[in-house]
């Protein structure tokens, strides 16, 4: 009896919170009206004409997360000193968008970093980002957040920002960026191993270092799938083949974060060397780019050559060694094996480096850089054809697989 009573209080009180018979509704979410464009048009148009942060502020909308994102957005606006920044509404903002009621407006952004930036170049990047915005009431909204759209994220619209520059490195963390690393301790050792090996490096190396793969994907213009091989990729800041803009290393925290200390040394003095001699910019047969950084990279390592080498020389102990030297599309991205193409590369100029000094490969590598043909670049500099090199290279790997187990 006892039992049942208490079942039956219990079910009660169930029925009492579930009310079934209310008709009470979820507040409605605003109104978006169909000339809501309007509207948010004149709202961008402030924020880009905003003098200082409190305007910015008020023109982000009334909101907490329209003033959070306004308040981080510029402070991040002057920690990397950006400049003549322009916003130019393009189109939406008519209909919910999102499943939450949020609206999305594409958004023409140009801007250009400032002298204090650590990012200094001679050109405006421009690229198109989705504001997201809640709408309020009366055809108004906030800002709550700027995602990548098409062409690379600004810097500055990627997350919260902090700055570490030592000597001639910058290191820009994006949310605080990948802790698993000592990301500033790993940049200056590339700096100097670039310096050690390559006489008129760029003085600069600028590092930054995402908190997620999606934050890496929206800077480099491109999709979570596209990097997921990927520990790290030297590009413009615009994601542009611009000569004139400015190098940063781009690291790929899901990839990067998981590598030893050893490995991600290598990828991030690989990846100093394409910035601080412009490779990521000249027009280079990609052998010759990631075989030399690769040299540059591993001159003073201590591992085995089937830790260096391991994937490549496994393939050739299985299938022989390539009829070819690796071509552009042996570097895609997607490509099975893609480990083995770079260390194939670096095996061309290990074996050159055998025969000849660093001063040679170096010079053949300028000469690359300064636009002989790489044919014309191997005679001058080895006395050697790219046939010949390639013989000698398809050797070496043979005798390198035969007496590394």
């Amino acid at each position: 009896m006892i039992a049942g009573a208490i079942l039956a209080a219990i079910a009660i009180a169930v029925v009492l919170w579930q009310q079934p018979w209310s008709t009470k509704a979820e507040p409605e979410r605003p109104t978006i009206s169909a000339d809501a464009g309007v509207a948010i048009a004149a709202q961008i148009r402030a924020l880009g004409n905003a003098r200082n942060e409190s305007e910015f502020v008020d023109a982000a909308g009334d909101s907490d997360a329209a003033r959070d994102w306004a308040k981080e957005t510029y402070a991040n606006v002057g920690l990397i000193d950006a400049t003549d920044i322009r916003l130019r509404f393009v189109k939406g903002g008519n209909n919910a968008a999102r499943a939450d009621g949020a609206t999305e407006a594409t958004v023409e952004v140009s801007w250009r970093p400032g002298p204090r930036s650590g990012l200094a170049e001679q050109q405006t990047k421009q690229a198109e980002a989705t504001f997201v915005l809640d709408p309020l009431t009366g055809d108004t909204f906030a800002v709550r957040d700027a995602v990548q759209g098409t062409g690379a994220l600004p810097l500055w619209l990627a997350g919260k920002l902090e700055t570490t520059r030592t000597g001639g490195t910058t290191v820009v963390t994006v949310d605080g960026g990948d802790k698993a690393k000592p990301i500033v301790d790993q940049t200056e050792s590339a700096h100097a191993a670039v310096n050690k090996v390559v006489t008129g490096a760029k003085t600069r190396l600028v590092v930054i270092s995402p908190r997620t793969q999606a934050q890496a994907a929206a800077l480099l213009a491109q999709s979570t799938a596209s990097i997921k091989q990927i520990a790290a990729v030297t590009t413009t800041l615009d994601a542009s083949n611009s000569a004139r803009a400015a190098l940063v290393v781009v690291l790929n925290p899901a990839v990067f974060a998981a590598m030893d200390a050893r490995a991600a040394q290598v990828v991030m003095s690989h990846e100093a060397t394409h910035l601080m001699t412009d490779a990521a910019t000249a027009d280079i047969e990609p052998w010759v780019a990631e075989g030399f950084a690769d040299f540059v990279a591993l001159r003073d390592d201590k591992a085995p050559l089937s830790v260096s080498a391991g994937q490549i020389l496994r393939s050739v102990r299985k299938d022989g060694a390539p009829d070819r030297l690796p071509t552009a599309d042996d570097f895609g991205t997607s490509q099975h094996g893609l480990g083995g193409t770079y260390e194939s590369a670096w095996m061309i100029f290990r074996m050159l480096g055998d025969r000849f000094g660093d001063e040679d490969i170096l010079r053949f590598y300028n000469a690359v850089l300064d636009g002989r043909p790489t044919a014309q670049a191997t005679e001058s500099t080895f006395g050697l054809s790219v046939a010949e090199i390639t013989r000698d290279w398809r050797a070496y790997l043979v005798k390198s697989a035969s007496i590394t187990s």
